[in-house]
């Protein structure tokens, strides 16, 4: 029998960044299963209509609601905005204008499942729709707020001042929470990566894996240029991703400035590619010597194709990197931080280069550089590993799997 389902996102599924490639995969797989609606909160707060071959039966956009810092508050609402939270106002807000146009678009239609993307989004829309539930967690907002503190930073890459250090515990123990909420009101939570699941430890729990799907064919080969074919002159070392965001801005910093010095002690004609959506910070990475930063990019095949190596030197991060999948369909070998590669059942020096101090880095970046064969070969198993797991198609069995456990209780 073929299902009503709403999904509900803060995302727009067609948008070209990292956290729309999710949430695309798991409609696709929900629309494998019946008739599916959109309740779209997008953050820039504009309405766009899907594309034409969106699988959606019907879209509603409300925007999330937030209040600029330069707002006039009177006093009394700026207390009860920083006793109360952030977080918690935002969610506040939105769910008022939820329920003023929601109800309306809703009316007349049964759903038998509904699918949220992100503990907040439900918070946001709880209530509205009385049927089986999932929560797409996707990664532990509390353990990148924990990591950014590992490293003497605030959310974002601030600086770390004493209220903000404060407030940045305040907000991991309101996450943590909201966990528990979720946990109590979903009928299934689902994860990204096995390591987020086991951290939160709740029963009513699986995992749908993030996935790639290569822009050319089905990638089985590994696109139109394998590792062998590669151009072995300059070496050069790949970055990619959203570079505005802040711990892809972190690892760019710590890539360019403290793991790159090292490689070009080895391989003096170094080159350091930073490819994806820039910054004046990553600009201003750019113009030291060997980095070129690209923008953003219609297609990262191009910028793989020129990779001897693709470096995720990430401090800081949640559920898994697409970034490191990526690589892996094209055939590129990985140098990652644990971090990095969390979540992505690799093995070290099997699948990828695994280290964590700036000196490791850059050893395994110069042995790989050095051992093409070596680097080859890893990034042949890479690519099974991508082939047999991280398909979109294997993220759709978990679907399907999450949605007959939501329907039977969670069971």
């Amino acid at each position: 029998m073929a299902l009503r389902i709403l999904l509900v996102s803060g995302i727009r599924p067609w948008d070209p960044f990292g956290g729309a490639m999710r949430t695309k995969v798991i409609a696709g797989a929900l629309a494998g299963l019946g008739t599916v609606d959109l309740l779209v909160l997008p953050l820039d707060g504009k309405h766009e209509d899907p594309p034409a071959d969106s699988v959606f039966d019907r879209v509603l956009t409300v925007p999330q609601e937030f209040s600029p810092m330069d707002e006039e508050r009177s006093p009394a609402r700026r207390v009860a905005e920083f006793l109360r939270g952030t977080l918690a106002a935002q969610i506040g807000k939105t769910r008022k204008a939820v329920l003023e146009k929601a109800p309306g678009w809703l009316a007349g239609t049964r759903y038998d499942l509904v699918w949220y993307m992100r503990e907040h989004v439900w918070l946001m829309t709880r209530g509205l729709v009385s049927a089986p539930s999932v929560i797409d967690v996707d990664d532990l907002r509390d353990v990148l707020l924990a990591r950014w503190l590992s490293i003497g930073k605030a959310d974002r890459g601030m600086e770390l001042t004493p209220v903000r250090r404060l407030d940045t515990h305040r907000v991991i123990a309101r996450w943590r929470r909201i966990h528990r909420q979720a946990a109590r009101g979903a009928d299934v939570l689902v994860y990204s990566g096995r390591g987020d699941l086991l951290r939160s430890g709740f029963p009513n729990s699986l995992v749908v894996p993030n996935t790639y799907t290569p822009p050319f064919g089905d990638g089985a080969d590994g696109g139109a240029q394998t590792a062998q074919e590669r151009d072995t002159g300059r070496p050069t070392l790949l970055f990619q991703g959203v570079l505005s965001y802040g711990p892809n801005a972190d690892a760019a910093a710590w890539l360019v400035e403290g793991i790159a010095p090292l490689v070009r002690e080895r391989f003096p004609d170094l080159r350091v590619l930073l490819a994806g959506q820039s910054s004046p910070r990553i600009d201003e990475l750019g113009r030291s010597p060997g980095v070129e930063v690209t923008g953003t990019v219609p297609s990262m095949a191009p910028c793989l194709r020129q990779a001897d190596l693709v470096v995720a030197p990430l401090r800081v991060a949640g559920g898994t990197r697409i970034k490191i999948l990526e690589a892996f369909a094209h055939r590129v070998p990985v140098v990652s931080t644990t971090v990095g590669a969390e979540g992505l059942e690799v093995r070290a020096g099997e699948h990828c280069g695994i280290a964590d101090t700036t000196e490791a880095m850059a050893d395994e970046c110069v042995r790989l550089l050095s051992d093409r064969a070596a680097a080859r070969a890893m990034a042949d198993r890479a690519h099974g590993l991508w082939d047999s797991s991280h398909r979109p198609e294997r993220a759709a069995e978990q679907v399907a799997r999450a949605v007959d456990r939501a329907l039977s209780g969670g069971r």
